[in-house]
């Protein structure tokens, strides 16, 4: 029995695992991994107000915020304070002010704690022992390195303190505008017809900015040139076309713009809308028809000189029997004088104030004037006057004086008086150029507590050899050098170097004891990334003429019996800005706009160069550097001009470089077809709905639709998208039908009024985490640089 029991007892204690006490650093983990649940339950973020005594959200020192002569603001106060003396306030700042200027001793090169330090960086084990033993999970290598020199430098003052300061001046500058910009603030009109200027305040007089609209509704925008009178109506936008009867030629209908002028700030100019022509047609039958052009405006011309007529006045009648008369006249717009003897221009002078038959030219007559031609018919007419949007600035100068205050007891002694050393000079600030006779003044000053006239004493203590002098800073006025950098050799004894290698990226061990460091990912950080992105897009691709953001396009494309064009090309997603430009954003898609809507690509195209993300020289996809006065190719939109440099951008290069692409791919559909399948490829179009565009009729009716056309509504990022269709649920806006889609962008009240927080953004989210930096990757780059620097190699690689 008892061998059974002992036997028993063996094997229980054989089998019974045996669990190691723990040690002090896992009890201490487990405890902190244990507490953190609880502990992150009870962080709360409490009221300011009931949490800290004297708690204001205004403080008296909020006006502060933002300005630069806070020193000057500074020397204010004390000399405020000096009147106060029983303020709390004053009490603390006049404390302070007086440790500041109690005497300390010169902490120079050779002071220990600076030696001491030296030693650490010459050899870190024999100081503070060896470092290797506190990061147990690297591998480190220590490495002797002999005695040898190194160059030193120190500065030596002559005739001038060791401390500068300066006052500096910087100017304000505030804008106000006589009009709210973005506003079409001035409107004339006629019937159902209206003329609108815009208030534009930075455009130059020479690009007035108007739009002329039908029952409140846009039709045109354009561009006026106020500075340069016109003696004749001016074409300056499109509204329709036709064709003559007669001719089949083009005729143009437009807005015309005449008499425009601007005396000060007040500006004036006449609209028409009126075709280029219209045709006058009798007869008819047998006989045919017999058409005239009738121009809606006369050309008023200036008088003849004397001795000359007109030749409108000049007329000549010729009868033939039965025939009847012919009188025919010379040309108006010319002026002739009475020939001596017989040439081809004849005629007699009605109004009998020159005599003579034969006529030779003399001169043309110069335009003075239009008038309206009674035989075209009515004009619409709109007489605009307006106040020119005009910026005004308000200039604040502010001093900021570094220079401390001297005052008895001081540290400080003024070494040489304040001289100016910038100015006189022009500054452009905020787009304002502003001139002052000096913007800088600088003095010197020798301060106890501070560097010596000389810190070359220490080096020459321990043993250094001069080796060279630089002159630092001269006199401005007499050239003398006023600081000098002397340079010596001096000796440095042998030293260690440890580097550490192979340290995990994700533990972190301290004598033995390790740590993992490893976190979860920020989950706001792709949301974050979008709200800036959103805010981005908003402000570059505003529509000024509209005051939209978030437009897009209308696009169709055909489902046929044989072939559907309505496809997605995944080719698409490779079409952003950076792909044709080399650089720029990769979450918009400018290049795949229509070619007819240049608006989009000139915006993306200017936030580009002039937001700095530009260093090179495009060749190609239309674009154009022109130096030194070089000529830019017809059609070309000037994105950029400086110093003998100007970037222009024609869009139809591009937009046929990437139909050529298209059209490889998608031989059987159209090119906008094919452009439509690579915006669908890059995630920009939403579908608005698809109708029957053509079918089978027997009867008059439909027994057979053969093509299916969807409409869908296209825009230049996929965030823009998005925004669209979640953000119209919000205010209202629907698409409008399959047939006439409403692809409009959001005014700024209703971008403003829209909720981002309750928008789902998962799938910008998705397109953007194959860019999202690797954390394991950045993590092991730091864990492979952080020790090389703390090691003492003097560098962080």
């Amino acid at each position: 029995m008892r061998k059974l029991i002992a036997s028993f007892t063996a094997f229980c204690v054989a089998v019974t695992p045996v669990t190691a006490p723990a040690g002090p650093h896992e009890e201490g983990v487990a405890a902190g991994r244990a507490a953190n649940p609880a502990a992150r339950a009870t962080v709360t973020a409490p009221s300011a107000t009931s949490a800290v005594p004297g708690y204001t959200a205004a403080p008296p020192e909020s006006a502060y915020y933002r300005q630069p002569n806070l020193s000057s603001q500074g020397s204010a106060r004390l000399s405020l304070c000096a009147t106060l003396p029983n303020d709390p306030v004053c009490q603390a700042q006049r404390g302070a002010m007086g440790s500041a200027n109690l005497p300390r001793p010169a902490i120079g090169p050779g002071d220990p704690s600076v030696s001491t330090a030296h030693g650490i960086a010459r050899a870190p084990s024999s100081v503070l022992e060896n470092l290797a033993s506190y990061y147990s999970g690297c591998t480190t290598t220590t490495t002797a390195l002999p005695a040898g020199t190194q160059t030193r430098s120190c500065l030596r003052y002559e005739g001038v303190g060791s401390y500068r300061c300066m006052r500096s001046l910087t100017v304000g500058i505030e804008r106000s505008t006589n009009c709210t910009p973005g506003d079409w603030f001035a409107h004339a009109g006629v019937g159902r017809t209206g003329v609108d200027a815009q208030c534009l305040p930075d455009r130059p007089e020479t690009a007035q900015h108007f739009r002329v609209t039908q029952d409140a509704s846009p039709l045109a925008f354009f561009d006026v040139d106020m500075t340069t009178p016109v003696l004749f109506p001016q074409m300056v936008a499109v509204l329709g076309t036709s064709y003559s009867w007669s001719t089949g030629t083009e005729i143009r209908t437009g807005v015309w713009v005449a008499d425009k002028a601007c005396t000060g700030d007040a500006c004036a100019l006449t609209a028409m809308i009126a075709a280029e022509r219209a045709e006058v047609c009798t007869g008819g039958g047998d006989s045919g028809y017999s058409c005239t052009s009738v121009e809606p405006f006369l050309r008023r011309y200036a008088a003849c000189p004397a001795g000359t007529q007109s030749g409108d006045l000049i007329q000549d009648t010729v009868c033939q029997g039965d025939s009847g008369c012919t009188t025919t006249a010379l040309d108006g717009t010319r002026c002739y004088a009475p020939a001596n003897g017989a040439t081809a221009l004849v005629g007699y002078d009605v109004t009998a104030s020159l005599p003579g038959y034969y006529w030779n030219l003399d001169s043309d007559r110069s335009v003075v004037g239009w008038d309206p031609n009674p035989a075209y018919g009515p004009i619409p007419t709109m007489r605009l006057s307006y106040t020119r949007p005009r910026t005004t600035l308000t200039e604040t100068d502010r001093w900021d004086d570094q220079c401390p205050a001297v005052a008895d007891g001081s540290r400080c002694t003024v070494q040489t008086a304040a001289v100016c050393t910038e100015g006189p000079a022009t500054k452009v600030i905020d787009g304002a150029s502003v001139t002052r006779d000096c913007w800088q003044y600088e003095s010197t000053m020798n301060c106890t507590g501070t560097a010596p006239g000389s810190q070359c004493g220490p080096l020459v203590a321990a043993g250094c050899s001069p080796s060279g002098s630089v002159c630092r800073r001269s006199n401005p006025v007499t050239g003398a050098c006023e600081v000098h950098e002397d340079s010596y050799s001096c000796p440095v004894p042998a030293q260690t170097v440890t580097s550490a290698s192979n340290c995990p990226s994700n533990v972190f061990c301290l004598q033995g004891n390790c740590y993992d460091i490893s976190h979860a990912n920020d989950p706001d950080f792709a949301r974050s990334m979008s709200m800036l992105e959103a805010a981005r897009e908003a402000g570059v691709y505003l529509d000024t003429d509209r005051m939209q953001v978030f437009k897009g396009e209308e696009n169709r494309c055909r489902d046929r019996l044989l072939n559907n064009c309505c496809y997605a090309d995944s080719a698409g997603a490779g079409m952003t800005n950076q792909s044709p430009f080399g650089t720029g954003s990769r979450l918009v898609y400018d290049v795949l706009m229509n070619a007819e809507n240049r608006q989009f690509i000139y915006q993306g195209m200017q936030a580009l160069l002039l937001g700095g993300g530009f260093s090179g020289t495009f060749t190609t996809y239309g674009v154009t550097v022109a130096v030194n006065g070089a000529a830019l190719p017809a059609g070309s939109a000037v994105l950029y001009a400086g110093d003998s440099l100007v970037v222009a951008f024609d869009p139809w290069s591009l937009a046929i470089a990437v139909v050529i692409y298209v059209v490889m791919a998608a031989m059987s559909c159209d090119e906008e077809e094919g452009k439509l399948a690579m915006k669908e490829g890059a995630g920009l179009c939403h579908s608005v709905g698809t109708y029957c565009s053509s079918c089978i009729r027997v009867l008059g009716s439909c027994v057979s639709c053969i093509t299916h056309t969807t409409r869908k509504c296209c825009f230049n990022s996929m965030l823009a998208r998005i925004v669209n269709e979640q953000g119209r649920t919000q205010v209202g806006k629907g698409w409008g039908s399959a047939q006439n889609p409403d692809c409009s962008g959001f005014t700024v009240a209703q971008l403003q009024s829209l909720d981002f927080a309750a928008m789902d953004l998962s799938e910008f989210y998705a397109s953007l985490v194959p860019t999202l930096p690797n954390v394991a990757t950045l993590q092991g780059q730091s864990g492979g640089r952080i020790p090389t620097c703390y090691y003492g190699q003097g560098r962080c690689q």
